[in-house]
């Protein structure tokens, strides 16, 4: 088989191609599952961090129109005594 340009290996040899071959693509599955993982949590972090700004904004609002409409606190007894 002198200038045989499909030449293979021994048998050995190509097992553990195959089996690198395998891992490999085993790990860029892994990479392209965590690589979504990661945009999908990060999309999820912004829109919390939305949701929480408008909380804030609101809560700020809301003890703003309470300080406002608040009655002036008086030195009486309260009704029970």
């Amino acid at each position: 088989m002198v200038g045989d340009k499909g030449r293979q290996g021994p048998p050995e040899a190509e097992a553990g191609t195959a089996r690198v071959e395998g891992r490999l693509v085993d790990l860029e599955l892994r990479f392209m599952k965590l690589e979504r993982f990661a945009l999908d949590l990060s999309h999820t972090v912004a829109q919390q961090q939305r949701t929480i700004d408008a909380l804030v904004a609101e809560t700020k609002r809301l003890r703003e129109r309470s300080a406002d409409e608040e009655p002036e606190a008086s030195n009486d007894r309260p009704p029970h005594y």
